[in-house]
């Protein structure tokens, strides 16, 4: 479980927790819920899921108490951002959706809607804040990490990320309707730059993946994995690498004595 804590100042701290091995929200034995969760009420494009057996969105469920509670919140407003997770705690000074933002990203990841749930993974390491640089090394390296479990199972892994920038763009898509889905239900912006600034993640890693992989590349130049290379003989002094200038003419070193011919 993670708990994210928002403490305003002058203000009640809210507190919200998240089961990271949650099965799906019952929307029946949940409700009611607002009409802008309806599955109908902006549904996606791309989303498989049908009215008549899903009348709710999952996404919408999941966060439909962190919208309403931050119905009247600026997302310029400053906040004190307390997240504990099984691992380590984190504590950070920022405006609201920047918070809001990661928490979001981790409970929809953690949820029940077809495309957020692929990344679920990543929720077992989730860094809250995150930079795009940091988010990018931990999407990279969780996918290449599950096309090794592909390749080892006898399938056909994708190396070159192909999967991982459809998905993203995919993401992209997803992000900018359930946007328009929040438009039904906000007061203020906070909830919807929050959504905003996922949308503008995706987007950054779906239309320059390799560009932003290139700029990670220079972290690994000169530093291959694997067994060091044996050095050709021992290792000279610092001394004995100063061409042209004996040991004993250095400052401090003895003299060898003057012998008579």
């Amino acid at each position: 479980m993670i708990e994210y804590r928002f403490i305003f100042q002058g203000g009640p701290a809210l507190r919200f927790q998240v089961e990271l091995d949650r099965g799906a929200v019952d929307p029946v034995e949940s409700g009611p819920h607002a009409d802008w969760a309806r599955l109908c009420t902006h549904q996606c494009a791309t989303c498989p899921l049908k009215p008549a057996a899903s009348p709710y969105c999952p996404a919408a469920v999941d966060l439909e108490r962190i919208v309403e509670q931050f119905r009247g919140v600026l997302s310029f407003e400053s906040v004190r951002v307390e997240v504990d997770t099984p691992q380590r705690s984190y504590a950070k000074t920022c405006d609201a959706q920047t918070g809001l933002r990661s928490l979001m990203g981790l409970v929809m990841a953690t949820g029940a809607c077809p495309w957020f749930r692929q990344l679920r993974a990543l929720a077992g390491t989730h860094l809250p804040f995150a930079s795009i640089e940091e988010t990018l090394f931990r999407v990279a390296g969780s996918y290449l990490i599950q096309q090794y479990y592909v390749a080892t199972g006898g399938g056909e892994p994708d190396f070159g990320m192909v999967k991982l920038f459809e998905l993203y763009s995919a993401l992209w898509e997803v992000n900018q309707t359930f946007k328009r889905r929040l438009e039904m239900a906000c007061m203020s912006d906070a909830n919807l730059n929050a959504i905003g600034a996922l949308s503008s993640i995706s987007q950054g890693i779906s239309i320059s993946l390799q560009d932003q992989l290139q700029g990670l590349k220079e972290q690994f130049a000169g530093h291959p994995i694997g067994l060091p290379v044996a050095s050709p003989g021992p290792v000279p002094s610092p001394a004995q690498e100063l061409r042209g200038i004996s040991p004993e003419a250095l400052p401090g070193q003895p003299k060898s004595p003057v012998r008579s011919p």
